[in-house]
């Protein structure tokens, strides 16, 4: 059979040819002395800092079995060569859940992030603002003149003062909305970011390993699918490309610092990234990455030269195995923020006019996959800062990496093992007798590897004649009590070392202040202290520059004019852990303290309905459907306004003294004619509507 000849047009050929001149021209310039440098230079940062996080590693492979509930290894070669029970009681897992479960209901409980944007105070007016000030006075000053006042130094002044509060408030009102506006856009970049997801994974690594890590927000293209309707009404799905900002949560055993730093702030970091091909690919396209090298490291196939002991080690006991063997194409990348030379930058085709000085090191973000590098560019954060945030569960002073919670309880952990593995083989030995058999008195066909009720074992006598019983039984002491009360203890102690008490996450069986709802308040109020730090270490640490960051970029980037502001951020982390229904049963409080006319007149119709949202999100109840927004309101205000002006004024009515004879006519103005010693009650006074 004859071969097929394969047939290709000119243009095809031209676009083939054009292909293989940009992988080829990606091969030569990335085998430029200065780009290999800047590889060899991500490298040897990165041996550097694998070398000397290998102590670190092995806490985190000793906390993840912990947590699991492997003995490690060389433990388990000594339990097996003595024998007996291989049992390990999981109290490091129930702690880890139990402090997870606490932290996600303070700063997950309405399934966003607890964060709120401020506006900045306004000491001073803007210049429109002062014209519209000095407007205002001048209408005054004309009106004054124009009613035949005198211009007093004091009206004046008076004038002055009111309207610039008048003005003040105003713009007051205008940030506090732009301020809102801006925070519901970050809580929509959250969402489409995977914020949410992000967080949750980074406070299961915050409880269980030495050091989390939160990711963001970094641009990345993403797919959308949107629903278009067409022309007869109906919808057809359609998938979209955006560039968004996003979250994620970095693996602690893929995450390197440089050696001796006590913050992700100082030195370097790199981040190894393990991208299948298509996470590859979705990268050409992206701003700063090097498209042709790109396509170069793809045409060359996966490298898995990073696939080191501890990562094969962490995923057998994620239960995945076998993971060399994968059939799919994985490229292993380094992703290096640190110090870059401008010299290095400007080589890698940076314009001259970022890197003004060849010999200053800049921050700058490198990507290196093998020895080629897909991307180097300038770290554009205004203040330089990484995009990582990392916190420990218990900080240690001058120490990057911390504790968590499998370290804060590993030895109790241990006592509990030894007293479950003792009492275990304890309740095995003690739950039958001891047979001692003397076999030359057995019978020929009498088996001794069984023992059962009612059995009958058939002797000889005792060719000796001492008398002595073939078979003898030893019954074992129970110290089953004693054990458990050893374990008991101990495992009390597990709630004083990690600070998560056991009725946090639902034991009941509390004694002393625990048995009555106002104690049990108490005692977790009391063990609200200690997470407390670790919580405000999140707002501190993780939430508060991570919105920061989210609002500069918003700032810098997003084309809104209506969401830009000068604004603070604020965590609630904390504020949610201060017992939310005291603080919601205090609003209500003041709700009722203040309903009467002279607060209410303090207070204002705005006021109260401030609060009143406050309380309606207390009680996860739809605030925008209960209460009316603030322009809402200021129309029902001019409503009622309007409403009272056109009422007729109320009518006067003059009573002769002892209430006798009719009422005597009104002048003008609603003046009694005559009549001397009347009495004149107006409607508004007696309270009835008419005379």
């Amino acid at each position: 059979m004859a071969g097929l000849l394969m047939i290709r047009s000119g243009q095809q050929l031209d676009a083939e040819q054009a292909r293989q001149d940009a992988v080829r021209a990606a091969e030569l310039r990335q085998q430029a002395p200065i780009i290999t440098g800047l590889a060899a230079h991500v490298r040897r940062c990165w041996e550097s800092a694998r070398d000397a996080k290998q102590p670190i590693e092995r806490m985190m492979l000793k906390a993840l079995r912990q947590r699991r509930g492997d003995y490690e290894p060389d433990k388990l070669g000594q339990i097996r060569s003595a024998g007996g029970s291989e049992i390990f009681m999981m109290i490091t897992e129930t702690k880890c859940r139990g402090a997870e479960s606490w932290l996600r209901d303070i700063l997950l409980d309405e399934g966003v992030v607890p964060f709120d944007l401020k506006p900045t105070p306004l000491p001073d007016l803007p210049p429109d603002a002062t014209q519209t000030v000095t407007q205002t006075i001048a209408q005054s000053v004309i009106s004054t003149i124009q009613q035949g006042q005198p211009l007093d130094p004091v009206m004046m002044a008076t004038f002055q003062e009111q309207a610039q509060d008048t003005i003040r408030r105003r713009l007051q009102d205008d940030a506090d909305d732009t301020a809102q506006r801006m925070k519901r856009m970050i809580d929509d970049q959250f969402h489409e970011g995977g914020m949410v997801v992000a967080f949750n994974d980074f406070i299961s690594d915050l409880t269980t390993y030495p050091l989390a890590v939160l990711k963001g927000p970094v641009v990345r293209r993403k797919r959308q699918l949107d629903w278009v309707q067409g022309a007869d009404g109906s919808f057809t799905p359609q998938v979209q490309e955006k560039l968004l900002p996003t979250y994620s949560r970095v693996d602690p055993f893929r995450f390197y610092v440089e050696p001796g730093v006590t913050s992700v702030a100082d030195g370097y970091t790199i981040e190894h990234h393990r991208l299948s091909e298509g996470d590859l690919s979705d990268l050409i396209g992206v701003p700063a990455y090097d498209d042709d090298a790109i396509r170069t490291v793809l045409a060359q196939g996966s490298n898995n030269e990073w696939l080191w002991s501890a990562e094969t080690t962490k995923a057998e006991l994620e239960n995945k195995f076998n993971i060399w063997r994968s059939d799919a194409s994985h490229y292993d990348a380094l992703e290096f923020w640190g110090r870059v030379s401008g010299q290095d930058l400007i080589d890698f085709g940076l314009d001259a006019e970022e890197v003004p000085q060849l010999e200053r090191m800049y921050d700058a973000n490198v990507w290196v996959i093998g020895s080629y590098v897909i991307k180097a560019t300038l770290n554009y954060d205004p203040l330089g800062s990484k995009p990582y945030r990392a916190l420990s569960f218990v900080k240690r002073p001058g120490a990057l990496w911390g504790a968590g919670v499998p370290e804060l309880i590993e030895d109790v952990q241990a006592m509990c093992n030894a007293a479950a593995r003792a009492l275990a083989n304890n309740m095995g030995i003690a739950s039958g007798p001891q047979v001692e058999v003397q076999v030359d008195r057995l019978a020929p066909d009498e088996k001794v590897t069984q023992l059962h009720p009612w059995k009958i074992w058939q002797t000889v006598s005792d060719p000796t004649g001492s008398g002595r019983q073939a078979i003898s039984f030893n019954q074992p002491d129970d110290r089953s009590a004693s054990l458990m009360a050893v374990y008991q203890n101990f495992a009390r102690m597990a709630d004083d070392q990690s600070g998560i008490p056991a009725y946090v996450y639902g034991d009941g069986q509390v004694g002393g202040a625990g048995r009555t709802a106002s104690g049990l308040s108490m005692l977790m109020g009391s063990a609200g202290k200690g997470i407390r730090q670790v919580v405000m270490g999140i707002d501190f640490h993780i939430i508060g520059p991570t919105v920061t960051d989210q609002y500069n970029w918003n700032m810098q980037y997003v084309d809104d004019a209506t969401i830009k502001g000068d604004c603070e951020v604020v965590p609630r982390g904390a504020v949610t852990l201060a017992n939310r229904e005291q603080l919601n049963v205090r609003r209500v409080e003041f709700l009722q303290a203040t309903a009467n006319p002279i607060d209410s007149q303090i207070v204002g119709i705005k006021g109260r309905a401030a609060i009143l949202r406050e309380v309606s999100k207390g009680l996860s109840m739809p605030v925008d459907d209960i209460v009316p927004t603030n322009e809402d309101l200021e129309v029902l205000e001019a409503q009622q306004a309007m409403q009272a002006a056109m009422q007729p004024p109320p009518q006067e009515v003059v009573v002769r003294d002892g209430g006798k004879g009719k009422p005597e006519a009104t002048g003008p103005g609603g003046a009694p004619s005559g009549g001397k010693g009347s009495n004149v009650v107006s409607n508004q006074q007696t309270g009835r509507g008419g005379a």
